[in-house]
């Protein structure tokens, strides 16, 4: 199967570029406003432009707009002509703005470059003025230049996760980051993603990624942008998507069209009957409301109460793109049948190797580079066994960061309630971090961490 995505420029993003190939959709906020704490540069020393001799005779009038650079300490840097009625006027105007000083822009209170533009305005009246003004008049006084969005120029599409192949789910991570005014993106942070593999494959892309920086009028200005990136595998239908992830309708409200898995973060397996080379299996129900979120997990059967617990604690965080007939959003119940099958290859089969008895083991985060960075932290959901009698709660979750920075093999090596441990481990099991490095190579590291759970809100 060879995966792409689906380009979808969805309601609040504009699309800068399309292209039906494997990969991603890349879009940005529809505008870019300037900051809130954004304070334009003031006009404080002005020189009236000179009237050129050829205009004098030809007795002409005209105006230029002219765009220009306020640096640091005021003074102006750049200016080129934006428009102008008529050329005789270009060089007097640019003249002048190159003699005007200014109070720069203010950014959360220190001075900042800033592009402005200002009309520069030669009527034949101007020549009878028997005294010099000191300032221009409130219609041709300088403005800050509107602020363009950054563009893409370059734009890769990620690949689809090979981990997910044969699950064949849609997926979606968003991302901010800082446009640098040479064009690269910088300081990602990752807002949101329906699973960890989509993440390093985005943040892959946003590497090469090239862009067309910000500008305000002629000065290219560092501004955030967004990206919502979305995965999908090209061709493949609902059912196909549910059937490679063993879920199936249930009961007699069979919708027109099924719904599709957006978030569907597989079950943490039990650490010791995965050393131990266990299999095993659990059956689980649910609701899919017209929302597309999880609710009233009901687990059928399981080859041992951890298999089970570890399905029900990762169901409660599924969502769903809704199921619908005729239009309109409709609930329906699915059931779950999810395999625990040790790993054959990967990072996992090697970590496996290394914890088990006589293995290599798995060292600490001290000596590292530098501090363990987490890139992207979903938050746990609050187990729906304990809603109805809501108490806070706690566990502590033990895991390796692999050399990839995925978080691998989490463990609950405490919890006041059981269903806590198994929420926690399921969140963590989704954390990204920078990779860790020693000494300029990636290591595996271990970690222990505490979580605490607040009742929700009734």
């Amino acid at each position: 199967m060879t995966h792409s995505s689906i380009i979808s420029c969805g309601k609040f993003f504009s699309a800068l570029l399309c292209a039906f190939s494997a990969g991603a959709l890349f879009a940005q906020r529809p505008s870019t406003p300037l900051p809130a704490d954004f304070g334009d540069a003031s006009l404080h020393g002005w020189v009236q432009p000179e009237y050129p001799e050829a205009a004098k005779k030809s007795r002409a009038e005209g105006e230029v707009v002219v765009e220009f650079v306020v640096e640091l300490d005021g003074h102006v840097a750049k200016a080129e002509i934006n428009d102008s009625t008529n050329p005789i006027f270009n060089e007097a105007a640019l003249a002048a703005v190159r003699r005007w000083t200014f109070s720069p822009a203010l950014e959360k209170g220190q001075p900042v470059a800033s592009g402005m533009i200002v009309p520069v305005v030669f009527k034949l009246a101007q020549l009878k003025q028997k005294q010099t003004p000191i300032s221009p008049p409130q219609a041709q006084m300088p403005q800050g230049a509107k602020l363009t969005p950054a563009k893409f120029t370059v734009a890769p599409n990620p690949e689809y996760p090979e981990e997910l192949a044969e699950r064949k789910i849609p997926g979606e991570v968003r991302i901010e980051f800082t446009v640098e005014t040479d064009g690269s993106a910088r300081a990602p942070k990752v807002l949101w993603a329906s699973h960890a593999a989509f993440v390093e494959m985005a943040l892959r892309a946003l590497e090469n990624t090239r862009f067309e920086p910000a500008h305000q009028g002629l000065l290219a200005k560092a501004t955030i942008m967004e990206y919502p990136v979305e995965f999908s595998s090209l061709g493949v239908k609902r059912p196909e998507i549910l059937a490679a992830n063993q879920l199936t309708l249930i009961g007699e409200a069979i919708p027109k069209v099924e719904p599709v898995p957006f978030m569907l973060i597989e079950p943490v397996y039990p650490r010791d009957h995965l050393l131990a080379g266990e299999e095993g299996t659990a059956t689980a129900e649910l609701a899919v409301d017209s929302q597309g979120v999880a609710k009233e997990v009901k687990l059928i059967s399981a080859s041992a109460p951890e298999y089970g617990a570890a399905l029900v604690a990762a169901v409660e965080t599924w969502r769903f793109k809704p199921a619908s007939t005729d239009g309109a959003n409709v609930p329906v119940r699915l059931r779950a049948v999810y395999e625990f099958v040790p790993p054959s290859s990967g990072n996992n089969i090697r970590l496996v190797e290394a914890l088990r008895p006589g293995g290599a083991g798995v060292g600490g985060a001290s000596g590292l580079d530098q501090k363990l960075n987490p890139l992207w932290r979903g938050f746990p959901t609050y187990p729906a066994a304990l809603r109805t009698e809501p108490v806070p709660g706690s566990a502590e979750i033990e895991f390796i960061i692999d050399q990839d920075g995925r978080v691998r093999l989490p463990r609950v090596k405490s919890a006041t309630r059981e269903e806590f441990g198994w929420a926690a481990a399921t969140a963590i099991s989704q954390w990204v971090f920078e990779r860790p490095m020693r000494k300029g190579e990636p290591v595996d590291v271990k970690v222990v961490i505490p979580v605490s759970f607040t009742p929700p809100k009734q």
